[in-house]
């Protein structure tokens, strides 16, 4: 008993430091209130839940205007990047062409390749890269390899292994040592970077992973991913720059690593960002700015859809004012939670005019926006809390009207494979599928 009474006791300034810490958060009132709840009520069990999934969402620091189209001054302002039209631009519409595009361009390498996945998974694929990557330093190359300790719990020991002993610089993001648990554990790099000798750069939704070639029991992963050459690479190198930094690796220099753009009219791309600080809501804040300033349609594809409150808006507020929206699904789910999650959001969505479409030939993980045929983003973030506002994403916004309608043209094959989901479907589940939804709902929604 007395050792219960100094435990409750030595549990008040933690109690006290926590609920500090959730007032100055700002957090939303009924957010703030069930925190404080837990806090109080839970002793230990709260204070620790607090600090390891949400001590570190903290708004993001105010930066001074920046008069520039809509989406452009969001991702200026957030990240500092700047929009530049000196690009080339390749889309790659499945696993096939990207593996085949990516294994090419590391033949070609000559001085540095860098390397940042979720996923580097020692399959088939990850062996196949693994074995260039060890050629390429034999030949003098320096490669760095940086991947997710979550997404990537381990590419095995004996990959490592060698990798390491072939003169490849290798980091893992974030692991986990039992029982030093760092509350950041709950921060993961979904990153997927590619850059090539500071002239070629690859990003998209498309892991090291022998699914997104062959599928797997949930069929053919519908994927894609970018290829860039041009001024874009720069911003592209000093972000996995600073990402390897961060993760224990020896600082370089990006700048001399990156190869001189030639000074000729192309594409006008512009890669934003999201990680923990300043940049922390970058990436939600232009794709709502995005959808706000559309006017005529705005395409998207995700295979996680658990909105915020914001972007769930303003994708209805759009459809109520005349935009055509139309959204792209999975209709099977690698996550039964998550896409209960998302189904709950789906009435409010069709009674706004939202189209809603089920993709139904195989898995879809493509992470795509388009705007009236003139804007596209490509790049990693799903549209769902955890995307949006813990782990560390990338995009590219490619502000350019032939690219955006070839994306267009994509998304619309697309949906002739899916099936379209009717509000008078939506309203027929069963009494226990919308209980489960609304129960996987409090699971999603950001406290």
């Amino acid at each position: 008993m007395r050792m219960l009474f100094i435990l409750w006791l030595s549990y008040i300034p933690v109690a006290l430091v926590c609920v500090g810490r959730i007032v100055g958060a700002k957090l939303a009132p009924a957010s703030a209130a069930a925190w404080i709840l837990a806090v109080v009520c839970l002793p230990w069990f709260g204070a620790a839940l607090y600090v390891l999934t949400a001590w570190f969402r903290v708004p993001s620091a105010r930066r001074p205007p920046v008069r520039l189209p809509f989406v452009e001054a969001v991702v200026a302002g957030g990240c500092g990047s700047r929009a530049d039209a000196r690009n080339r631009v390749e889309l790659l519409n499945d696993g096939g062409e990207t593996f085949s595009a990516l294994i090419s361009a590391l033949h070609r390498a000559r001085r540095t390749i860098h390397l940042e996945y979720y996923i580097f998974d020692d399959d088939r694929i990850g062996c196949a890269i693994a074995e260039v990557l060890l050629r390429k330093t034999r030949a003098g190359v320096t490669v760095r390899l940086l991947y997710d300790a979550v997404g990537s719990p381990l590419p095995s020991r004996g990959m490592l292994r060698r990798l390491r002993e072939g003169g490849v610089e290798v980091r893992a993001f974030e692991p986990w040592r039992f029982p030093w648990l760092r509350p950041s554990f709950n921060v993961r790099n979904h990153r997927k970077i590619a850059v090539v000798d500071g002239r070629t750069a690859f990003l998209g939704g498309i892991n090291i992973a022998r699914r997104y070639l062959e599928g797997n029991e949930l069929g053919r992963w519908r994927d894609q991913h970018l290829r860039i050459e041009g001024r874009a690479v720069s911003d592209l190198q000093r972000l996995f720059a600073a990402d390897w930094v961060r993760a224990g690796g020896a600082a370089f220099d990006a700048g001399s690593a990156t190869a001189p753009v030639a000074d000729v009219p192309g594409v006008r791309v512009h890669i934003g960002w999201s990680q923990t600080g300043s940049t922390r809501r970058t990436l939600h804040d232009a794709f709502v700015a995005a959808v706000m300033q559309a006017r005529r349609e705005v395409r998207i594809s995700t295979p996680y859809f658990i909105p915020p409150c914001t972007l769930r808006h303003v994708l209805c507020i759009a459809s109520a004012g005349g935009v055509r929206v139309r959204l792209m699904v999975p209709a099977r789910a690698d996550s039964r939670i998550a896409a209960l999650a998302g189904e709950s959001y789906f009435g409010e969505l069709l009674d706004a005019g939202v189209e809603i479409y089920l993709y139904d030939n195989g898995f879809l993980h493509s992470k795509t926006l388009v705007v009236d045929e003139s804007m596209a983003s490509v790049g990693t973030a799903n549209l769902d809390y955890r995307s949006l506002f813990i782990n560390w994403e990338v995009a590219a916004f490619v502000y350019d009207g032939r690219f955006a309608r070839s994306a267009a043209a994509t998304f619309d094959r697309d949906v002739a494979l899916c099936r379209r989901l009717t509000a008078s479907e939506y309203a027929a589940r069963t009494p226990l599928r919308r209980a489960a939804a609304a129960c996987a709902r409090l699971l999603a929604e950001e406290l």
